[in-house]
C-alpha cells in the first residue's frame, strides 16, 4: 500500500517538472522575437569603418557606400554613408540636393549646430525642424570622422510622432554605431 502514495508523488513530481518546462518553453517562444531583432551592417561593405545594428523590422538598403533605413512605420529616414573627410563640403550638399528632391525644406531660422560624440567618434551635427508632404519634420546632418582620411555622415529625416514612436529603436541604432578599426 506504500508504493500506491509513492507512484502518486512521483507522478506529481513528474507533472511539475512538465508544467515547469512547459512554462519555461512558452515563455522563451514568446521572447524570441524579442532576442532576435536585429541584423549588424558594416558601412560600408566590405571594406569596413563602422558598423551599425538596424532593427529586423526596419526595411534596410545597401547602398554603394553605406545603408538607408525606414521604419517599420515609415516615420523615419536614416542614410549612414562613408565619406571622404576632404571632400565633406561635397558630401553635404548632395545630402541636401537629395532631401529637396524628397520635397523636404527645412526651415533655416531654427538651425542648431554643434560637436557630437558618438560611441567615441567625434563629429558634427546640424539640425533643423521643417516639413515633407506629410507635415512636420525634424531633419539632420552628422558628420563623424572615423579616421585621418574618412568619416560618415549620417542624414535623418523624420516626423515628430516617429521620433517619439520608435525612441527605443532610435536609441538602440546610435549606441550600436560604432567603428572598425
Amino acid at each position: 500500500m506504500r508504493a500506491i502514495p509513492m507512484i502518486f508523488r512521483q507522478e506529481r513530481t513528474i507533472m511539475s517538472h512538465f508544467s515547469l518546462r512547459a512554462g519555461l518553453l512558452a515563455g522563451l517562444l514568446a521572447l524570441a522575437p524579442a532576442l532576435v531583432v536585429a541584423k549588424s551592417y558594416t558601412i560600408p561593405d566590405p571594406n569596413p569603418v563602422a558598423v551599425v545594428t538596424i532593427p529586423d523590422d526596419w526595411e534596410t538598403t545597401v547602398i554603394p557606400k553605406g545603408i538607408e533605413v525606414e521604419s517599420e512605420d515609415e516615420e523615419i529616414y536614416i542614410a549612414i554613408e562613408v565619406i571622404e573627410v576632404a571632400k565633406v563640403e561635397k558630401a553635404i550638399e548632395e545630402a541636401i540636393t537629395w532631401l529637396k528632391s524628397k520635397d523636404v525644406e527645412v526651415d533655416v531660422a531654427t538651425q542648431k549646430q554643434g560637436e557630437v560624440t558618438i560611441n567615441g567618434i567625434p563629429g558634427f551635427q546640424v539640425r533643423w525642424t521643417g516639413k515633407d508632404s506629410d507635415g512636420p519634420t525634424n531633419v539632420s546632418l552628422t558628420l563623424l570622422v572615423t579616421s585621418e582620411s574618412k568619416g560618415l555622415m549620417v542624414t535623418y529625416w523624420a516626423s515628430p510622432e516617429g521620433e517619439k514612436d520608435n525612441t527605443k529603436a532610435l536609441q538602440g541604432i546610435i549606441e550600436s554605431l560604432k567603428p572598425v578599426k
